[in-house]
């Protein structure tokens, strides 16, 4: 059985115009996402993982790869795209650096379960969404634990972020879904 192709890969795939102002758009997405921000001590709470979950479930794979890699080079490069306006290395050294790290293997994970595993059904696209929360989330307590040790990184770097989460992947499914409708994917 062929992959199933999101909308906006298939949007990408008519032309390369529309595929580099896709990729330009969703760093954009993901910029603007970060800088509404819960302030929260070690990481603020931002809408970052419900807009690069839903870009991934609809960029397929391989475009999810190539915009949240462009995402984290430009953070790094300098740019002030990651939560709060910072930049830097700073922030892949800091207590942000496992989500920001953890943005390129959810996007390409995410996408790739789209395509190959959910394929758009409602019941399995909640599952895959989750799952990315989930690994976002012990990647950036994972990288917390390295420098706070396990307790901090579990009551700080992780519980916080466990309710957002589940209301993310929700509002996640319900944006793809909805994105994909519009397209006239059809119904499975």
């Amino acid at each position: 059985m062929p992959p199933f192709r999101p909308a906006f890969q298939r949007l990408a795939e008519a032309s390369m115009p529309w595929a580099a102002a896709l990729v330009v758009l969703s760093v954009a997405l993901l910029a603007w996402s970060a800088q509404f921000a819960i302030p929260a001590q070690p990481v603020p709470v931002t809408l970052q993982s419900y807009v690069l979950l839903t870009l991934a479930a609809l960029l397929g794979w391989r475009l999810a790869a190539l915009v949240s890699v462009a995402y984290v080079a430009l953070g790094l490069a300098g740019l002030p795209v990651f939560a709060g306006g910072a930049s830097g290395w700073s922030v892949l050294t800091g207590p942000t650096g496992g989500f920001v790290a953890g943005f390129v293997v959810v996007a390409i994970g995410v996408g790739a379960l789209q395509q190959y595993r959910a394929r758009l059904k409602p019941l399995s696209l909640l599952g895959v969404l989750a799952l990315g929360h989930l690994v976002l989330m012990l990647m950036g307590a994972g990288w917390i634990a390295t420098k706070s040790g396990a307790a901090i990184a579990f009551e700080k770097g992780f519980l916080p972020f466990v309710p957002g989460a589940a209301v993310k992947s929700i509002a996640a499914l319900a944006s793809v879904i909805l994105v994909e409708r519009l397209a006239g994917t059809p119904r499975r």
